[in-house]
């Protein structure tokens, strides 16, 4: 394994990073500020309310509360939600 996935192995264990996506514990969704629009979408959709914000306000997402589940992502129509 650390012959033909050591950069993968590095990221994940000392920049707690996975490169692939997949390792959920790792990712960390982030509402990018010049995409939001404020439309509170993604905040009605998240299961855990994780994400605070005013309408027509750049909104911001809890990471201690989030469960990393996509509907916010799924729902945003202006491509403001990433995993970092």
């Amino acid at each position: 394994m650390m012959e033909n996935y050591y950069d993968e192995y590095v990221a994940h264990v000392t920049d707690k990073k996975c490169p692939a996506g997949q390792c959920k514990s790792l990712m960390e969704y982030v509402i990018n500020a010049e995409n939001c629009v404020g439309c509170t979408a993604c905040a009605r959709v998240c299961p855990v309310n994780a994400i605070s914000g005013e309408r027509k306000e750049v909104h911001h997402i809890d990471p201690s509360i989030c469960i990393k589940c996509g509907a916010c992502m799924e729902k945003c129509k202006f491509d403001a939600i990433f995993i970092r």
